[in-house]
């Protein structure tokens, strides 16, 4: 068969045949490869650029601008580890340690660290219990040099243990340094939080946590002029209730004196003893309603319990350790601005002064126990001893007779939502 070539602009086609294509220069690759890498380069370089310089997490410092990047928002991820990274950053003689309760009502910014001369980092973690904060303290401790001063708080609900339940806390799984460092600098999400970060810029109550590792809940603000108080304090309650009717009301394992709260505890406290570190062991200043729904639930007795273990725990290092520094303070009860009135339901104008909700207690609260702590506040807070403990008791049941008297709607409400939650 004949053979027909035709021709076009750019290259012959044989019909007929196979047509022979000719293969592109190696130049051409190697154009189109660099002109790859460059994209490549100039977007990674663009995105780590970005995130480096607005810095959502705190972590390199480069710029603080109030119209770019001055608030931060709320980690999402890796909160431990960047909490870690700014703490060593700072280098704190006074460290803040303990679950939300701590992260949002203890301020290391507060007048009274410059006043007493205290560069202080907050490093609570939100829905964390004691063996957390040992284990952040000790690398902390490979990082910078020990504290000189530890406030940390104590959470009563964490040391509740199933009596059957064996003592060993389970083994916390940490992404690797690189791992979190990359993400934190190139990723979705690191590019993600430094736009979010921008936009905070202008947010009236953004939900964010500060440069020493608060996070004040100022977007509680924001809920509370939609909603109100009443609201958020219900909301919350429910809630506890739910999980107060099912803890189970025992300090130990069966047959020990020990459990993971308070292996975490005694391993802290010899720990900051060696390091002859002060600490302040603090007894959170639940609201009322809080402290009538622990007493509705049975749990009243039981945490009396705990106060004197915690004396005990004190004492028994304060034996091993003779130059040991350490403090029990009891800021739970009833009086003052523990028995605060909760807003009517849909007040949205009433704002309360030292609570968000009966367990989180505002910065203001958080002032006072700083204050106490210190050496300034004397009418706040119970300095507790194996002397102190009988009359500590005393002062928390007339502190409840007279809240009882004053604000008796509080105890009803505490009642029937435990008695709902059964």
């Amino acid at each position: 068969m004949e053979q027909i070539q035709r021709y076009d602009d750019e290259a012959p086609v044989m019909v007929g045949a196979q047509a022979a294509v000719p293969a592109p220069p190696q130049a051409s690759y190697k154009r189109f490869t660099a002109w790859c890498a460059a994209v490549v380069g100039t977007g990674v370089l663009l995105v780590t650029g970005v995130v480096a310089v607005v810095d959502p997490y705190h972590l390199y410092g480069f710029v603080d601008s109030p119209k770019l990047n001055h608030v931060k928002p709320l980690p999402e991820q890796y909160r431990e580890q960047i909490k870690l990274a700014q703490a060593t950053a700072v280098r704190p003689d006074l460290i803040m340690l303990g679950n939300s309760r701590v992260e949002v009502g203890l301020d290391p910014d507060s007048p009274q660290m410059s006043a007493h001369g205290r560069t202080a980092y907050n490093m609570g973690l939100s829905g964390t219990n004691l063996t957390t904060s040992e284990r952040m303290y000790a690398q902390l401790r490979e990082r910078a040099a020990p504290a000189a001063m530890a406030v940390i708080g104590v959470e009563f609900l964490d040391f509740l243990v199933n009596p059957q339940e064996t003592p060993a806390p389970a083994a916390a799984s940490a992404p690797s340094p690189w791992q979190w460092r990359f993400d934190t600098l190139f990723s979705i999400k690191s590019l993600t939080d430094a736009l979010r970060t921008v936009r905070l810029q202008k947010a009236a109550d953004p939900e964010t946590m500060t440069a020493r590792g608060q996070t004040p809940l100022r977007n509680y603000n924001q809920f509370a002029r939609q909603e109100g108080y009443y609201a958020i304090f219900q909301q919350k309650a429910g809630d506890n209730a739910k999980s107060f009717v099912r803890k189970p009301h025992n300090l130990f394992v069966v047959g020990t004196d020990r459990s993971v709260s308070i292996d975490g505890l005694r391993t802290l406290l010899d720990t900051m003893a060696r390091d002859r570190t002060e600490v302040h062991l603090v007894i959170y200043p639940y609201h009322a309603q809080l402290m009538a729904m622990l007493e509705e639930a049975g749990l009243q007795s039981t945490m009396e319990d705990w106060r004197r273990m915690l004396v005990r725990e004190a004492d028994a290092v304060r034996a091993r350790y003779p130059n040991a520094r350490i403090n029990v303070w009891d800021f739970s009860g009833y009086a003052g601005a523990r028995c605060e009135r909760i807003p009517g339901p849909g007040d949205t104008r009433t704002a309360t002064q030292w609570y968000w909700e009966a367990g989180h207690f505002k910065s203001t609260l958080g002032e006072r126990i700083l204050q106490r702590i210190l050496g300034g506040e004397t009418a706040f807070g119970v300095r507790l001893g194996a002397d102190t403990l009988d009359a500590n008791g005393q002062r928390i049941a007339a502190e409840r007779a007279q809240c009882a008297g004053d604000y008796p709607q509080v105890f009803a409400g505490a009642r029937d939502l435990i008695e709902k939650a059964r």
